[in-house]
């Protein structure tokens, strides 16, 4: 302010004249600053308040005028209404004496505004010192995003534009006046012309030239533009803008209804902010604007009355005030009617309150009302318009977010970066605890951070609880009750069996799960399985833990192995423990549950009980008994009120050998459990709903069915030595779902099925011994869903064309089918599978009938020689797959009729042309052809708009394009690798493809030139041309500015380039080098030496990965230092290259077969910033050096930013013991699955436990305390025998692992991994010795993720290797013969860290006190 009013006052003590051509006797502006003493304002600068100065702008509006033509009338009055807005505005009022050009601070003025206002008066262009401002207006638009808004007051707007009439005898004057200074002129007439083509307010065709409402419209679009009402919203709003955007879509601002959207999810999602942000975005727009924010807070302090005070203040600009809540309705009511407003309504949780503040009557048209809740039945109750659900950001933007938080930057510094990844991990996207948690974890060092990390896995964090505990406190009594059992024991349990155990119960489950769901505690997913965010879940979890924090034996519920085993161990339990759950193996008591007299749901996996069961509770509504010992259930076990027994992979050969009646069990799973022999008497459990047996390998029959009349589901799948199903399965009436997929010596289904009029899906894949179904299906009308797939079924019986409601019938694999079964009436049918039908000749022409059918999937139908032509009047199919009918020679005539039709993949047909119809097919996005190798013209695709992909891989007989390409605006991707006899694409109609994304022409070996014109193909990002006999590029090509991808084609061995020396063809090259947005470039085979790129490819700042294969370079070229984002560089074969320098931030270097290369140095004096890398990167990081015969050392590999996931030095012999060793200490340092291939035949001393052949067996040393897997080290010793035969594509090695000493003395093997150990041809010599070595977070072990197998100290556990091998194409692995790769020796070394946040107690496993057991 005091900066103002000084220059000011200097520039009233420099006043200038102006010259003569400005009117002598025009009155002197005075500019006021508001808030001076009066003194100092006669001499000073108007401006209105506003929150112009916290935006960074000096003044919202700056005012250019002739003072003469409108300062005392319009000017002034739009001052005054700008003023009375709120709205900061500069006028250059009349104390200024004018000079030959407008003063510094004068343009100072016009710099520091928002927006400027010009006012063409009849006088305006007479002022140079008005031509001035308009003149630097303009170029603070084009230069500084100024906005120009132009108002014509009583002037015709083309007046201005051609300077005609009073503009035109104004110019006349000044080309006399300046004719030695014309560019002043001219730029003048340049700036009248550019302002009057901007969109402006003209007087005479606005409100019949009504000033007052002229001047009400310019200062509404003036507040829209200057938003004085915007909110603060988050520092760093990341993800906001898509979400934004979605809930903009849901308002739909452009209709004039009345529209109400709500917002809700779980608390501390975002919801608050994401409303201040649309609200921000939107407010401008509307006449007035309310965001009443935290609503049920607000309301319980102050009232309603102070709310609905605020709603009208805050759109009225008034201070009203209200004497209660019913003449508060009635006032807002009359105050907002007709008026087009937005109000925002947050944190709303109370229907009758909200009613209170508004209504969707009251608003006028275009009104938007917004409401944020975190009960979504609410939004029902209130009939808003849309719902908006608010979901938790995904991994990368939550990583961004905490580490913004955390460091002050976008990314985890290098250290942190897996601690980050674990803290992001347990936030769950939720914004509030990756804001909270990464301002606590904020300065402090890496072992506070393993430290809280390992707090917050008991114990959540208190700023985070109190937020999250709101939405538990508003429930009722059985809701929490669900709630919690639900947060400790029932995540991803299936929704209908929660509510069976919950019914059991008598919590109302019917009521209490939606209301849970509405309110953003629990969700279900799409396999209908119960979720929970794991925030809310511990939320619930510690609310049990305070009921008693230092006694788990009185608390209500043990979820947490170690409190259940304490409870259980030393006998703790009280009447207070409702729920147990116990995971691991175990030898327990059975008096320990004696004083457990309520205990309802139970989980005792793998544990074995002694004693009597009469100390279990007789209440018990859930037994969870995974892996029980027991032979079957004894007698003293009271289950009466059983609701679900799960006993998965136990020893039962029956489940009970009493007669008891359960009369409330309505699940039964006894799947896996494989010495089954005799499943239970149906009559004991006469209200089974749900029955698993799947995978009871040893079930040979079942039951009659006669007294289980509620039989809604029955699963039988794996059951292979079940021969028959009983007759009277008939008699379950009731029966939906019937599973016998897999039951391999099943050959018949009774008769009576037919009478299960109920039945919805019906399963008999892979029972391979089935021939036939039933004759009479004619009765199953409920069936929508009929699974025979890999069946011996040759025909379906005649009944089958009543089956009316059939939805979904799949033959896929049923190779005996001969003819498709016919489809009068099975007119509902949506897909169809026939894949895979290698017998079947013509599908029945009655397929016609199936006018809703969405797929057809004719796949390897290699018999099918035609289409029928019905298939036309398939008016609904989307998807139509014919690929490798390779005896398919046409399509129907009429194909064109099919309107829906999306995606068509003919690829591997017989087709030599298309029919003339196709090019009607309107809806086509999706048009495969690859292996057609008949084909040789593309189809008319004029009128097929909406094409987006379009492949013509290995189309040899492809001849040309059609020149209707050109019509595919949408068109995303084009394919014509090995298109061989394809000469040229169509130059004009090329171009045109705005939307073309990828242009692959790899392998097109006569395709010689690519069309000049590249300007139009702006969306280009990927463009593949090896293969091809290109010589020369386009100079266009440096156009296409997101191209990212280039690979080009190579020359042969020959030495003729278009990249080399001569101008024409270093043209090439230029272009290239235009490409700032390249990611991916491929200059392979080009005979290039490090001299031939010019010193622009070091322009390609976006460069990532770079392939130059089989060059001429002796040392690297210099530009790849330069390249600042480069990761990836491939080297391979470069025959000549002797050394490499590679940058730091390189994370992945392959150089095959460079037999010159005798060293790699790591560069030392570059900037080392930290990388930005994803997981794919990290994942594709790895240094691959086999061959290199001569290489003699690595150095400075510690140096690398990114530690690669592999490192290969198959063959390179000459390797100094020092580099080897580098590699080795580098890659146990990974936290992540990696790998190292080194020429040798002995495994380092310090792997603990080694052994000849391909197993080692070794004992668990004893434990010591706080020490913890973190990594293990798996390492062979192998060779291939040189007679040997070809041994495929792939090889692999996988670790099994198996413990002796497990206490069921099964001896089951286990996964404890696979790697990768060849990929193709090997490119070192595979018959010499070589060193593999696999380092794996423990974490990340098949054996820990999968199958949880514990070990114990003496235990005895052997593990060995089995290598396999895998032909490309041809499906699954096969294990390889001793005999042809020899494993010689092998070893495995655990890795312990006491520190390790991420694994649980009770994965432990300690390390012996001897020297070789030693950490990693």
């Amino acid at each position: 302010m005091y900066q103002i009013l000084s220059s000011v006052l200097r520039r009233c003590f420099k006043r200038k004249r102006e010259p003569e051509s400005e009117d002598q006797n025009e009155p002197r502006k005075v500019l006021v600053v508001e808030g001076a003493n009066e003194d100092v304002q006669s001499n000073s600068i108007t401006r209105s308040t506003s929150s112009s100065s916290q935006s960074g702008w000096d003044h919202d509006v700056f005012l250019s005028f002739r003072g003469e033509d409108t300062r005392k009338n319009f000017t002034d009055h739009l001052y005054s209404a700008l003023g009375r807005a709120g709205i900061n505005t500069f006028r250059d009022d009349e104390g200024l004496d004018r000079g030959e050009s407008i003063s510094r601070e004068l343009l100072n003025a016009i710099r520091r505004s928002r927006i400027s206002i010009v006012i063409f008066s009849k006088g305006y262009a007479s002022s140079t010192w008005c031509l001035d401002e308009l003149a630097e207006i303009v170029n603070c638009k084009n230069t500084i995003g100024h906005t120009l808004l132009p108002i014509f007051y009583h002037v015709d707007p083309s007046d201005v534009r051609k300077q005609s009439k009073t503009f035109a005898e104004a110019f006349i004057w000044h080309e006399k006046r300046f004719q030695t200074d014309m560019k002043r002129v001219q730029r003048w007439r340049e700036a009248l012309t550019e302002v009057a083509e901007c969109s402006g307010w003209d007087l005479e065709s606005f409100a019949n030239g009504y000033e007052s409402r002229f001047i009400e419209k310019i200062v509404e679009e003036v507040s829209c533009k200057v938003n004085p009402s915007h909110l603060n919203v988050a520092e760093h709003p990341i993800g906001m803008e898509s979400r934004v955007d979605d809930i903009k879509d849901l308002l739909n601002l452009g209709t004039s209804d009345v529209r109400i959207v709500g917002i809700y999810g779980m608390g501390g999602i975002g919801k608050t902010t994401l409303a201040k942000a649309v609200y921000n975005k939107i407010c401008d727009v509307f006449q007035g604007n309310s965001f009443l924010s935290n609503l049920k807070e607000s309301s319980e302090k102050h009232g309603l009355v102070h709310l609905q005070e605020q709603l009208l203040n805050d759109i009225f600009k008034t201070n009203l005030k209200i004497c209660n809540v019913d003449s508060g309705v009635s006032i807002i009511e009359k105050r907002i009617q007709g008026k087009k407003v937005l109000v925002v309504l947050d944190d709303v949780d109370d229907f009758e309150n909200l009613h209170k503040l508004v209504k969707k009557q009251w608003f006028g048209q275009g009104s938007r009302i917004i409401v944020t809740t975190r009960d979504e039945r609410l939004l029902s109750q209130l009939e808003v318009d849309k719902k908006y659900k608010v979901e938790e950001l995904n991994h990368w933007e939550s990583l961004r977010l905490f580490s913004w938080h955390a460091f002050k930057m976008y990314n985890p510094k290098g250290d942190y970066s897996e601690l980050s990844i674990e803290v992001v991990k347990y936030a769950g996207g939720l914004p509030l605890a990756l804001v909270v948690l990464g301002s606590f974890l904020k300065g402090r060092a890496i072992a506070e951070w393993k430290s809280e990390l390992k707090k917050l896995q008991r114990t959540p964090y208190d700023k985070i609880q109190k937020i999250l505990k709101i939405s538990f406190d508003s429930l009722e009594k059985t809701q929490q009750y669900i709630f919690l059992d639900i947060a400790c024991f029932f995540v991803g349990m299936d929704e209908e069996d929660a509510i069976k155990i919950f019914d059991g119960c008598e919590f109302c489950p019917t009521s209490g799960i939606p209301t849970l769901i509405q309110r953003s505690l629990v969700s279900i997913d799409y396999q209908k399985k119960l979720k929970m965010h794991n925030l809310i879940r511990d939320m619930g979890r510690e609310i049990v833990h305070e009921e008693c924090p230092e006694n788990p034996g009185k608390r209500s519920r043990l979820w947490f192995h170690e409190d259940g085993l304490n409870v259980l161990r030393n006998h703790l339990g009280s009447k207070r423990v409702e729920c147990l759950i116990l995971n691991l193996p175990e030898q327990l008591k059975t008096e320990a549950f004696r004083k457990m007299k309520i205990l309802r749901l139970l989980q005792i996996n793998d544990v074995d009980l002694m004693g009597s069961y009469e100390h279990l509770s007789k209440e018990l509504k859930w037994l969870c008994w995974h892996k029980c010992p027991l032979k079957s259930l004894p007698q003293d076990f009271h289950l009466k009120y059983l609701v679900i027994l799960d006993m998965q992979h136990s020893n039962l050969e029956q489940v009970w050998e009493t007669e008891k009646i359960f009369n409330n069990l309505k699940v039964l799973n006894l799947s896996n459990s494989k010495s089954l022999i005799r499943s239970l008497d149906f009559s004991q459990v006469p209200q089974l709903e749900i029955l698993i047996l799947k995978g009871c390998t040893n079930l040979k029959g079942l039951p009659n069915f006669l007294t289980t009349p509620h039989l809604k589901s029955m699963n039988l799948e794996g059951c292979t030595s079940l021969v028959e199903i009983h007759e009277s399965i008939g008699l379950q009436t009731g029966l939906i779902l019937l599973n016998l997929q897999g039951c391999e010596n099943l050959r018949n289904l009774p008769s009576s099925i037919s009478n299960l009029k109920s039945l919805k899906t019906l399963v008999v894949s892979k029972c391979f011994s089935l021939a036939k179904l039933p004759k009479r299906l004619e009765n199953m009308m409920a069936l929508t869903e009929l699974y025979m797939e890999n069946t011996a079924i040759k025909q379906l019986p005649s009944s089958f064309i009543h089956l009316s409601n059939l939805e979904t019938l799949s033959f896929r694999g049923c190779e005996c089918l001969i003819e498709s079964p016919k489809f009068l009436r099975t007119s509902r049918l949506w897909t169809l599978i026939l894949e895979g039908c290698t017998r079947l000749v013509e599908i029945n022409e009655s397929i016609g009938f199936l006018k809703r059918l969405f797929r057809l999937n004719l796949r390897s139908c290699k018999k099918l020689r035609n289409l029928p032509s019905s298939i036309s009047n398939l008016e609904s199919l989307e998807i139509l797959d014919l690929w490798e009918c390779y005896k398919v020679e046409e399509l129907p005539e009429q194909l064109g009729n099919m309107t829906a039709l999306k995606s068509l993949n003919a690829g591997c047909t017989a087709i030599k042309q298309l029919p003339s119809s196709f090019n009607l097919l309107k809806n086509l996005e999706d048009l495969s052809f690859v292996g057609c190798e008949y084909l040789m013209k593309s189809p008319e695709l004029s009128e097929t708009s909406n094409l987006f992909e379009l492949t013509f891989e290995g189309c040899t007989s492809l001849v040309e394009i059609h020149e209707s390409i050109g019509h595919l605006k949408y068109l995303g991707s084009l394919d014509l690798k090995g298109c061989k006899k394809l000469r040229s694409l169509p130059i004009s109609s090329t171009s045109n493809l705005e939307s073309l994304g990828n242009l692959i022409l790899s392998d097109c070996s006569k395709l010689d030139k690519l069309p000049e014109q590249w300007g139009n193909m702006k969306a280009l990002s990927m463009l593949v041309a090896d293969g091809t006999a290109i010589e020369q590029l386009p100079s266009s090509l440096g156009d296409l500015s997101n191209l990212e991808n280039l690979i080009l084609p190579g020359c042969g061995g020959t030495s003729s380039s278009w990249i080399s020396s001569d101008n024409s063809n270093r043209m090439s090259l230029l272009s290239i080098s235009k490409l700032r947005s390249l990611i991916e470039l491929d200059l392979s085979d080009r005979n290039l030496s490090e001299d031939e790129f010019c010193i622009e490819f070091e322009c390609l700042s976006s460069l990532r990965r770079l392939k130059l294969l089989r060059n001429n370079f002796r040392i690297l070229p210099s530009f790849i230092s330069c390249l600042p984002n480069l990761e990836a560089l491939d080297l391979s074969e470069c025959t000549s290259l002797q050394s490499i320098s590679l940058p730091t931030r390189v994370i992945g270097l392959k150089a095959n077969g460079c037999t010159s290369l005798e060293r790699i140095s790591i560069l030392t004096n570059e900037s080392s910033g930290s990388l930005d890398l994803d997981m794919f990167t990290v994942c594709e990081s790895m240094f691959i050096l086999n061959n290199c015969r001569k290489l003699v050392e690595i150095q400075n590999l510690e140096r690398l930013q990114c530690v690669p996931r592999s490192v290969h030095l198959g063959s390179c012999n000459n390797l100094s013991s020092e580099s080897m060793n580098s590699v080795l200490q580098m890659m146990c340092k990974t936290d992540y699955v990696s790998s190292v291939l080194l020429p040798g035949s002995e495994i380092p001393n310090w792997i603990s436990h080694q052994a000849m052949g391909s197993s080692v067996s070794f004992r668990v040393p004893p434990f010591l305390d706080g020490c913890k897997i973190s990594k293990v080290l798996l390492c062979i010793v192998y060779a291939a025998n040189k007679e040997a035969p070809a041994l495929g594509d792939e090889i692999y090695f996988i670790w099994r692992l198996c413990n002796k000493s497990s206490r069921d003395q099964s001896n089951d093997w286990y996964d404890v991994g696979r790697c990768e150990l060849i990929e193709r041809a090997p490119d070192f010599d595979i018959f010499e010795d070589h060193i593999h070595a696999q380092v794996m977070a423990w974490r990340d072990t098949l054996w820990y993720r999968r199958n949880r197998i514990k070990m114990r100290s003496g235990d005895e556990i052997e593990v060995a290797i089995d290598l396999h091998t895998r032909f490309q194409g041809r499906g699954c692995m096969r294990r390889i013969d001793p005999q042809i790769v020899e494993v010689k020796r092998c070893g495995i070394h655990f890795g312990l860290d006491g520190d390790e946040p991420s694994v649980r107690d009770d994965d432990e496993i300690s390390e012996s006190e001897s020297e070789e057991d030693s950490r990693l």
